[in-house]
């Protein structure tokens, strides 16, 4: 792994963390979702998936580390990669693509409530259905953030990589 590739993902794991710290007071309203998501179409499926893992391992440090940082972890690696291998090629040819993803990555970040209920609810002897509809309110703020927030990155991650592409061109 080069140097340049091992910094761009320290860098934006640096920056998911300083956005969960920054969104802590609004529960499960934060920008990272979409950032993960969005990071699938500029970078390839393993570097967002090391984003993704130092993010939720870093923010732990600053959030409590405990067994459901590796559920999270797990859940979001489920969610992505469901996104990179179907829904994202599928909403990719469609007309005003970014519209389609936006509802599109909202609704799956809604199932990342129920990847993360599995091994919970069985880590603390819980009814998953019950556990699962007693956070269904947050999942659902997720889902709703997620989908406001993922065109706002993606322009974000479009003006970045548009940049390094034409100062790259220019050398």
């Amino acid at each position: 792994m080069t140097a340049k590739r091992m910094s761009r993902i320290a860098i934006l794991a640096a920056l998911c963390i300083a956005l969960r710290l920054g969104f802590a007071y609004f529960p499960n309203i934060k920008p990272v979702t979409a950032f993960f998501l969005v990071s699938l179409i500029y970078l390839d499926l393993k570097d967002s998936i090391l984003v993704m893992a130092l993010t939720m391992l870093g923010s732990s440090l600053i959030f409590g580390f405990s067994l459901v940082v590796v559920w999270q972890i797990f859940s979001f690696a489920m969610i992505m990669l469901i996104w990179y291998y179907i829904l994202l090629p599928l909403t990719r040819r469609l007309k005003k693509a970014i519209v389609f993803q936006s509802i599109v990555a909202g609704l799956i970040t809604f199932t990342y409530g129920f990847w993360i209920s599995i091994p919970i609810a069985y880590q603390f002897g819980a009814n998953l259905y019950i556990y699962w509809l007693n956070g269904f309110f947050f999942d659902l703020l997720h889902a709703i953030s997620t989908a406001l927030f993922y065109p706002i990155i993606d322009q974000l991650f479009r003006r970045f990589y548009y940049d390094e592409k034409t100062i790259s061109s220019s050398d």
